[in-house]
């Protein structure tokens, strides 16, 4: 029954939130960037997604917010926290709902396959931060277990390469691109705190089939997710992408590791 009762929730919340955020993008009424966010946060609220915050996004100047990757919820979760649009995978474009619901936040949708479309994509990136939109990032590539930080991929970073400085403000002055690291923890499942074994019911990772995974999540009694917002950096104090990707690795992940270890608590 607690499943569908959650679908009835989430169907509620569409059936309210939608129709206003498809007719305000399509119309680009003031404050349209706002709504996607408005059904993320109804989403956790549907799913009993207790979201907890450290720290606050950067607000102001354009940001590339780069996060560790969990699961889906991740996407939901960072969606209500932070009004900025992902930079996903081009499969995730198909998924059900969370799809529909990208596509609406303005996602940008990398095939990372076609590496003649790279160029493209990255100038699609560096535009859409020149028009003051906030991106977010996680460029691990893939999900991991949430015990740990994956690789970065630093090529991921190449946009901010070409995006250093962004138009200037109000008062003529040029801006920076900024970059906030921010770190996921998945706290609790159920009021129990996460280890490896159940970790997998909200982790969605390597070979894992969405459905079933899905429909293990909408029977979970409740989820409580950690979000840390660390110091927000100029993209302009690091040489290359390789320095910035190594910095937002070692900051993200010496952060999950002593927030699991209970440093933070």
């Amino acid at each position: 029954m607690r499943e569908y009762y959650r679908i009835f929730k989430a169907l509620f919340f569409f059936a309210i939130l939608l129709p206003p955020t498809i007719i305000s993008k399509k119309l680009r009424l003031p404050g349209y960037r706002a709504w996607p966010h408005l059904v993320h946060r109804a989403l956790c609220h549907a799913l009993n997604v207790k979201v907890k915050t450290f720290g606050t996004p950067l607000e102001g100047p354009p940001t590339l917010f780069v996060s560790n990757h969990v699961s889906w919820i991740d996407i939901v979760v960072l969606g209500h926290v932070i009004n900025a649009c992902f930079i996903a995978k081009k499969d995730m474009a198909g998924w059900p709902i969370l799809g529909y619901l990208s596509t609406l936040q303005g996602t940008i949708f990398v095939d990372r396959d076609r590496r003649a479309d790279v160029v493209d994509q990255r100038q699609e990136m560096q535009d859409r931060m020149h028009e003051g939109d906030n991106l977010i990032l996680f460029p691990e590539g893939t999900t991991s277990d949430g015990g740990r930080v994956l690789p970065f991929k630093s090529a991921l970073f190449g946009v901010t390469e070409t995006a250093m400085h962004l138009a200037e403000d109000d008062q003529g002055r040029t801006q920076d691109l900024m970059v906030q690291p921010v770190t996921i923890v998945y706290r609790k499942i159920n009021g129990m705190p996460t280890i490896r074994a159940n970790r997998p019911s909200v982790a969605w990772y390597g070979d894992m089939d969405m459905r079933p995974h899905l429909k293990g999540v909408l029977n979970l009694l409740k989820i409580d997710v950690e979000v840390h917002f660390h110091e927000p950096v100029s993209r302009h104090l690091f040489k290359t992408r390789k320095e910035l990707s190594a910095y937002c690795h070692r900051t993200i992940e010496n952060h999950l590791i002593d927030t699991l270890r209970g440093k933070f608590n």
